[in-house]
């Protein structure tokens, strides 16, 4: 594996590409700027933020590069359908995909998706809730919230790791 690639679109993927990069030594390079430091074909580890079920720029890395592996990062608490739903909803079959939760920070997003992202929370407010999680959901659409952690990164550390052949510490 070559290097850590990116989608990012608030800065949270962007936190755990560089803490991916720290951690393996792997650089980590923006999708739109990967272009100048690798060939077509590269081995990378892909990251991408999540709309409407899609992990952005996913799509033109694997056009691109050899992706080993995805992360998508989205604003929920992943549950047992999340990474079956992304699999399909991205055509991923033969590479593993994992989940991680990034956060909300609208002051940082266009207009049309801060509204998108209202009206979503207004939907989700008039709905039967029944999970408290949704209630979590609701607050971090309206005031934001930051759940980039780096064990988070456990499960990807270890895939990377394995690639690399880098020891377990």
């Amino acid at each position: 594996m070559k290097a850590i690639v990116y989608e990012s679109n608030t800065g949270f993927t962007q936190k755990y590409a560089y803490m991916l990069s720290e951690k393996t030594g792997l650089p980590a390079y923006l999708l739109e700027n990967a272009k100048d430091e690798l060939d077509k074909g590269d081995e990378v580890f892909f990251l991408g933020w999540i709309c409407s079920g899609k992990i952005r720029g996913y799509a033109k890395a694997a056009k691109l590069y050899s992706v080993e592996g995805v992360a998508a990062v989205g604003i929920l608490s992943p549950d047992e359908t999340t990474i079956p739903q992304l699999k399909q909803n991205n055509r991923i079959s033969d590479i593993p995909l994992f989940y991680l939760q990034g956060g909300v920070a609208p002051e940082r997003l266009s207009t049309i998706k801060r509204r998108i992202l209202e009206m979503t929370a207004r939907s989700l407010d008039k709905a039967v809730l029944k999970k408290e999680g949704d209630r979590k959901v609701i607050n971090i659409i309206w005031n934001g919230g930051d759940f980039v952690r780096a064990e988070n990164l456990t499960e990807i550390l270890a895939f990377i790791g394995e690639k690399l052949r880098i020891p377990q510490q």
